[in-house]
């Protein structure tokens, strides 16, 4: 069953309750002061990993050492 989040508008408090999804529109009773709570939209957030990113030894070397080193330099063809 969904969780949904309800705010009664006296006491200003939030409740959540698990009911069917047909029964989500409909009012509870605030625990407190007795008086309707009206379902309120509620926020949730998921994290998502990238993936990873792999580097070629030449990207590293060129990271590691900097562009113009003499070891890292693309050899020529005689």
């Amino acid at each position: 069953m969904p969780l949904y989040v309800y705010e009664c508008p006296e006491c200003e408090i939030e409740l959540e309750e698990r009911r069917p999804a047909w029964q989500a529109d409909d009012p509870v009773e605030c625990p407190i002061c007795h008086g309707l709570c009206v379902r309120s939209v509620s926020v949730f957030h998921t994290r998502r990993e990238s993936s990873p990113v792999y580097a070629t030894p030449a990207q590293v070397a060129r990271v590691v050492h900097g562009i113009d080193c003499v070891c890292c330099r693309p050899r020529r063809r005689s």
